[in-house]
């Protein structure tokens, strides 16, 4: 057992790492200010970390305001193609999903992958039958999970050089501990703009986008996935802070840095030490994220805005379209 005596539940959660224009920076706070809550609800009655994990992730997906489920980025061809992944940081069972199409909430997928599947990833042809066994409904017609927010974003990067990844990011995720201790990741996904039919980023990749073990953490990843996959980020945030005995926040500032130093792309995490010590760090312009502990909800979306607010309150206008 890592952790000794109780230990103060707390649920973070991003909302991708990117530029988001300010019109959009609203939405962006209301989405994971209610994940954030929605999630630690589901600690507050016993429930478990995966569950807590699952539950802030699925608040995301239904918002047009996250690149992931409906108002995820399209790929060239303007579908929808979806990753997803969840991680229990007690067992180190994981379930990891790519490709997925016409599904509201892949990220519910990803955890019977894990827990039903006898496997930890699952794709292509397979995936949709074992889903259908699952009792998962695919949305009838296809293409119900574009936007127009979405379609605005492809014929804009289709009309530029296409040397650069545009778009605001997105990427949504979320991590756990309950009162004993357990710790739970979750990430979901719609990857970038104008990718190639089949591309796989960094948001199903146990270590590079999501990873949670008890004994060191856990931690969610958002940013250039195709970069993030090369330094496996996610265990190496949670290993050195470990090996080094430090802190998880100078840790994750550090490694993401240095990522981009080296490689160029630009990446945010949110994580908690076993303690339930929070760490958010971006090297991108904007990252929303929240974190609710106790009675007390934090926010934020650009690199010096930290926020506090009463769980009870709600402070962003009612958003029309935004769920």
């Amino acid at each position: 057992m890592y952790c000794m005596g109780v230990v103060e539940p707390v649920l973070i959660v991003h909302g991708g790492a990117g530029t988001v224009s300010e019109d959009r920076i609203p939405g962006k706070l209301r989405g994971v200010t209610l994940a954030a809550k929605v999630g630690y609800q589901v600690l507050a009655r016993n429930g478990t970390v995966v569950e807590a994990v699952e539950q802030a992730v699925r608040i995301m997906e239904a918002d047009r305001f996250f690149n992931a489920g409906y108002g995820a980025a399209l790929n060239i061809e303007g579908d929808v193609e979806l990753d997803a992944s969840i991680m229990d940081g007690a067992t180190k069972a994981t379930g990891s999903l790519s490709g997925l199409r016409d599904l509201l909430h892949p990220i519910s997928l990803a955890r019977d992958v894990m827990e039903h599947s006898g496997h930890n990833f699952l794709i292509g042809d397979g995936l949709v039958s074992f889903a259908l066994d699952r009792g998962f409904r695919f949305l009838e017609p296809p293409g119900q999970l574009v936007t127009q927010y979405s379609m605005d974003a492809l014929e804009e990067w289709k009309a530029s050089d296409q040397s650069y990844r545009s778009g605001e990011g997105g990427t949504v995720g979320a991590v756990a501990i309950d009162a004993n201790g357990n710790i739970a990741a979750a990430t979901s996904t719609g990857g970038v703009t104008g990718k190639r039919v089949g591309r796989v980023g960094d948001t199903p990749i146990i270590g590079s986008g999501t990873y949670a073990d008890n004994g060191l953490g856990g931690v969610s990843l958002t940013g250039d996935g195709d970069i993030i996959m090369k330094v496996c980020l996610a265990y190496d945030v949670l290993r050195t802070a470990q090996l080094t005995d430090r802190a998880l926040q100078p840790v994750a500032d550090e490694l993401l840095d240095a990522m981009s130093a080296a490689l160029g792309g630009t990446a945010g995490l949110v994580a908690l030490d076993r303690a339930g010590n929070v760490a958010v760090a971006h090297n991108s312009l904007h990252m929303s994220w929240a974190y609710q502990r106790g009675d007390t909800v934090a926010y934020g979306a650009s690199k010096e805005d930290f926020n506090l607010m009463a769980a009870t309150d709600t402070p962003f206008d009612p958003l029309p379209g935004g769920m």
